[in-house]
């Protein structure tokens, strides 16, 4: 098992650093902003297909209606 000192060390490698040490957010803000925009763009496009899936729902009940005589 690995001791908790290692698992730290490992963690934190992972962090991009400037080359003066300290962290680099300007990476970290550019990278949650680009998340952002794909969770906005992914939402939208879900809206917009239940949105059309709905008014196809419609579409075909007013055309069985009239199919029917009603």
């Amino acid at each position: 098992m690995t001791q908790p000192q290692a698992i730290r060390q490992h963690v934190f490698q992972d962090i991009r650093r400037r080359p003066d040490g300290s962290i680099d957010i300007d990476f970290y803000r550019a990278d949650a902003t680009a998340l952002r925009n794909r969770v906005i763009r992914d939402t939208f496009r879900l809206v917009a297909l239940t949105m059309m899936r709905m008014l196809f729902k419609q579409w075909r009940r007013r055309l069985m209606l009239l199919a029917n005589g009603r």
